[in-house]
């Protein structure tokens, strides 16, 4: 890359990459795959089916009645009110949230009320998993080494669930999981390889030498085989992104 060449940013970012680093790529969560999946409205839809069956065959009220209707259209805006709060969350969640992958890290531009990105070197990765759902979308899940911890209300829910003591970063609602998972751990190879090259020239080291491992299940991210990776850094919260990590 030369000098004068333009820096690159990621979107919601207001730094740029160091120079030379080059974005892989860039995305965001699809809402639809958020809401089914991440706040569970399939399942919030089906509890109030079962509980509205349920009323409508064991209620007093005689069918028919105004009284009968009137309570039905209530429990219905009711029902109407929640999944409407759900569909919202995950519109929010969807056009607040950019993920991107460069050659040296994973950012995570997060936060439906405080903005904030989060910077994750390859040199923290210790294995990378793929949980594809039958809808065709699905999720990467980061394990961190467990000397690193990033907070659990700053990540959600961009995280695995309850993992409170070490929580797990997820790039959630993708449509291309797959794609986006191998994507990731080619990338990580390549910054090993780089890191290799550059430790038999004598060079300064950049990333750890080491190569996550990428499995694929199917819905479910527990799926994960680890391998050895060298810390060389701390996560950080930040809008800034580091040149020396």
């Amino acid at each position: 890359m030369s000098a004068d060449a333009a820096p690159t940013f990621i979107r919601g970012v207001p730094h740029p990459l160091p120079a030379g680093e080059r974005l892989l790529w860039e995305g965001a969560p699809n809402a639809r795959a958020v809401a089914r999946h991440v706040f569970k409205g399939w399942w919030i839809a089906a509890y109030f089916a079962v509980m509205l069956l349920l009323w409508a065959f064991t209620t007093s009220v005689a069918f028919g009645t105004s009284e009968y209707f009137t309570g039905l259209g209530i429990r219905v805006m009711l029902v109407a009110i929640v999944l409407g709060i759900v569909e919202i969350l995950a519109q929010v969640v969807a056009r607040t949230t950019v993920y991107a992958i460069t050659e040296r890290r994973v950012v995570l531009r997060i936060g439906m009320v405080i903005p904030m990105s989060i910077n994750i070197p390859f040199t923290l990765l210790v294995s990378a998993s793929v949980a594809a759902f039958r809808d065709g979308t699905g999720q990467v899940l980061m394990e961190l080494s467990r000397e690193q911890r990033i907070a659990y209300i700053a990540l959600w829910p961009h995280c695995r669930a309850f993992t409170f003591t070490h929580p797990q970063p997820l790039l959630r609602g993708l449509l291309e999981p797959k794609r986006i998972g191998e994507l990731l751990a080619s990338a990580v190879a390549e910054a090993a390889e780089r890191t290799n090259a550059e430790l038999e020239s004598g060079e300064p080291a950049a990333v750890g030498t080491s190569k996550p491992s990428l499995t694929t299940g199917a819905g479910d991210p527990r799926n994960t085989a680890s391998s050895d990776t060298v810390a060389l850094g701390r996560p950080s919260v930040d809008s800034r992104i580091p040149a020396g990590v």
